[in-house]
């Protein structure tokens, strides 16, 4: 397990985005991909060793536009797993992790699958499948 990412939720993906790219001199290591299926928008920034996500609500009934009017900042973190599902049978059988939303291709990882568990810290991590040999 290794850290993937660390999500940061804004209003504004392109105007944060630009901020931090001038502020910290990062750049883009993507072009911001619409998630239908989590109801954001992202694009991710080169850290260096790990990567930024940023992420936008994509319209009103997003699951996150409540909460960026709120509580904009860091959202989550994302762990990159070998086994995904013997991950989240681990977190689960600890009794300290409940899964909010199970295994999903995730257009922004290359349609690697991505869950969401939920610790009984009221942590939101997000673990990501890594790419097997050969696949692209």
């Amino acid at each position: 397990m290794q850290l993937h990412h660390v999500a940061y939720l804004t209003k504004n993906i392109d105007r944060k985005a630009d901020e931090l790219c001038r502020l910290l001199g990062v750049t883009k290591c993507s072009e911001p991909v619409v998630d239908p299926g989590q109801g954001v928008r992202i694009v991710f920034l080169d850290l260096g060793g790990t990567q930024l996500e940023l992420i936008e609500p994509a319209g009103a009934d997003s699951p996150v536009a409540k909460r960026v009017l709120k509580s904009p900042g860091l959202f989550h973190l994302c762990f990159e797993v070998d086994d995904l599902e013997e991950t989240l049978r681990r977190l689960e059988a600890s009794q300290e992790a409940t899964v909010i939303k199970p295994p999903q291709p995730a257009p922004a990882s290359g349609h690697r699958r991505v869950a969401f568990v939920v610790t009984t810290g009221n942590d939101l991590i997000e673990f990501v499948e890594r790419r097997t040999e050969g696949a692209t």
